[in-house]
């Protein structure tokens, strides 16, 4: 007998973006790319959180039991609510057209329904509105009219505790009924699209958009090295110009092309196959006065913010390392990491500003977010305001130092210093952290300080020592990178672009 396959909204917008990436979450519900990693574990239980809190906003609701095992079970106390007259339903079950949609809360007015969605976002998305559609079509067809469809998000002007109201919602009704056309077919392509073989699909934008196929590495068939669209900031019509040339890579450029002078150096140093350091590099370093101090932050941004004024994701300093090296070479290391569940950001502050006590310079890679950091603290610490804002003013971007004057191959077009460091560093790179890029660093975080009751005293000290290795890893290869720059600036003759 032939297998029966149904949908979920998850699986249907799955395979509105793939239909074999859909094919293989239903036969592969097991497969080793579906495991999340913790930084995205902690988006799934953000949204969670998010979805609970948000119960909250509909008072005197009924509350569907949902048991994710067996899904269907909460479609019969669903039609029982509505039937005993509940206004306002919450994980309101629907099976209809071999789709199930549990809808976050569906409320009853004079003339129908209202079907609302709820997203841990602060905005409304263009891959929110086939999710809200497919519910709102499975709601019409077990027979209740869908008079408006809503998006409730959080708002990004709230402020904790109270100003402003924590969540805000869009009338998304016109948007979803230009996409609810489609549904019907493509529901019924994908039903029996999972009955087949696995389906060809060319690998492309789509793989990308509106997230990173989990399975992209058994589709995409290695690339050639040096692809043109490697290079840093790029536009299309560029690409289609060099494309056109009948240019792929970047070696094929010939010299006589016009060139911006960060992609001319990568080009030469892809042909030369090694690493080009432009002359200037030796006077932008020397300007840097000692001492100079290495800073780096990590953020914990909560979807539901905790401490006085802070708002939703707001990015909220919660730990940094600094390391100074001293005019006679010497390098000495400080660092803090907050101790939830208090507001990290005055011991954040107090120990910074005894940390970059006495510094001439500092030195961060994209500095932009260690002077928001340091606006931040000054504004919810007062009293250390003068030397904060003395300090951002300082702040110098050792990042932008290198790439207008340094570049390897192995960059790939990225100045992520998680690309520049195995390039340059290789003995330094991030691979043998338990902790190994910012993502997963502020998940762990919000673990560490909003959510410190849900883990054992082994699991905190052990969580704390990741955290500070991470950090700490990033102003340890500032130091080493400045140095590795100061060595090159004296090279003679310097290997340049030109």
């Amino acid at each position: 007998m032939a297998r029966t396959y149904r949908l979920s909204k998850s699986r249907f917008t799955a395979g509105l973006q793939c239909h074999r990436q859909l094919w293989w979450k239903v036969h592969e519900p097991r497969a080793a790319e579906l495991r999340p990693d913790a930084a995205l574990q902690a988006i799934f239980d953000m949204g969670n959180r998010v979805g609970e809190r948000a119960r909250q906003e509909f008072p005197n609701a009924v509350l569907i039991d949902f048991d994710y095992r067996r899904p269907l079970a909460s479609v019969k106390p669903t039609r029982q609510a509505i039937d005993a007259g509940a206004s306002v339903v919450l994980e309101a079950s629907f099976f209809e057209d071999d789709i199930f949609v549990a809808v976050d809360s569906l409320s009853r007015e004079a003339d129908g329904w209202v079907v609302t969605e709820v997203k841990a976002a602060t905005r409304v998305k263009p891959q929110h509105i086939p999710d809200a559609a497919v519910q709102a079509h499975v709601v019409e067809k077990a027979g209740l009219p869908v008079v408006r469809v809503e998006l409730m998000h959080l708002n990004r002007e709230h402020r904790h505790p109270n100003r402003g109201p924590l969540f805000t919602r869009a009338d998304i009704s016109a948007e979803v009924a230009a996409f609810r056309g489609d549904i019907a077919g493509e529901a019924s392509a994908q039903i029996q699209m999972l009955a087949g073989e696995i389906p060809y699909v060319e690998p492309g934008p789509h793989c990308n958009s509106p997230y990173a196929c989990p399975f992209l590495d058994r589709c995409v068939e290695p690339s050639p090295e040096h692809l043109i669209e490697e290079l840093n900031g790029i536009r299309a019509n560029k690409l289609d110009e060099l494309r056109e040339a009948g240019i792929e890579t970047i070696d094929q450029i010939p010299s006589d092309f016009p060139l911006e002078p960060l992609w001319a150096r990568h080009r030469a140093a892809v042909l030369r196959e090694q690493l080009i350091v432009e002359p200037g590099l030796g006077e932008v370093l020397a300007g840097f006065r000692y001492p100079i101090a290495m800073l780096d932050f990590e953020t914990v941004g909560p979807a539901l913010p905790r401490w006085y004024g802070c708002s939703p994701f707001g990015a909220v300093p919660a730990q940094f390392s600094v390391h100074t090296i001293h005019e006679d070479g010497e390098v000495s290391h400080s660092a803090y990491l907050a101790d939830g569940p208090g507001d990290p950001r005055p011991g954040v502050a107090e120990a910074l500003v005894q940390a970059l006590a006495g510094a001439e310079t500092i030195l961060a890679w994209h500095a932009s977010v260690e002077k928001r950091c340091l606006s931040e603290l000054a504004n919810a610490c007062p009293e250390h305001a003068p030397a904060l804002l003395e300090a951002r003013d300082k702040t110098d971007d050792l990042l932008v130092v290198f790439k207008n004057h340094v570049y390897h191959p192995d960059f790939r077009g990225s100045f992520s210093i998680k690309n520049v460091v195995p390039a340059l560093l290789p003995e330094m790179a991030y691979d043998d952290l338990d902790v190994s890029d910012g993502q997963t660093a502020s998940a762990l975080l919000e673990q560490l300080l909003c959510r410190p009751k849900e883990l054992t005293e082994e699991q905190t000290t052990a969580l704390r020592t990741k955290l500070t290795a991470y950090c700490q890893h990033d102003t340890a290869v500032m130091v080493e990178l400045l140095k590795l720059g100061t060595r090159s600036a004296s090279t003679s003759p310097l290997i340049s672009s030109t």
